[in-house]
């Protein structure tokens, strides 16, 4: 059986020496020392971050980059996926997970993170995870589920907001648990 993979969604305009940089990098680590893989979008930033940390805890981890893009995928990759264009990124960043760890970002976080409710929402991937690091997200949260009450069921289910980097893999574990018990 394979390691549950973990997908992070953030900002790629984080530097190294941000404390929000060092925190993305606990999240690997402690991602890693629970035996997850880390998945993210493979450059800069929190993508750099958490791919940093989880190879530092001896963990494995994977970039989906695009491969039309001149960007430079981090240095802590073990696997490189290169994808055609942005969409398929995208798609492939979200069905590769078994779970997802959104940070603080902009436009494209914000796409992954609607991609990502919407796929669960149409039934098109089955329920998953999505831990919030931090409270940036739950102004969008809290109005999403303003939308319908099933999307307000399927948020309650599976979107958790999460304040310290060792709380992650528990809340994952939990979710993950009850999930397979539905």
């Amino acid at each position: 059986m394979r390691n549950k993979i973990i997908t992070s969604f953030g900002s790629a305009f984080v530097n190294p020496d941000d404390i929000y940089y060092k925190e993305v990098t606990a999240i690997g680590r402690s991602l890693a020392e629970n035996g997850y893989m880390v998945c993210s979008g493979g450059y800069a930033g929190t993508m750099e971050a958490i791919s940093k940390g989880a190879k530092g805890a001896g963990g494995k981890t994977i970039g989906v980059t695009v491969s039309s893009w001149n960007s430079k995928p981090n240095s802590y990759l073990d696997e490189e996926v290169k994808m055609p264009n942005i969409m398929e990124r995208i798609t492939e960043l979200i069905a590769i997970a078994d779970g997802y760890v959104v940070l603080k970002g902009g436009t494209g976080t914000l796409v992954e993170l609607s991609v990502t409710l919407e796929l669960m929402n149409k039934k098109s991937i089955p329920e998953k995870p999505i831990l919030l690091f931090g409270n940036f997200w739950s102004g969008v949260i809290e109005t999403l589920k303003q939308d319908s009450e099933r999307l307000a069921e399927l948020i309650e289910r599976n979107v958790k907001t999460v304040n310290e980097p060792k709380e992650i893999p528990a809340c994952l574990n939990n979710i993950l648990h009850m999930l397979s018990n539905n």
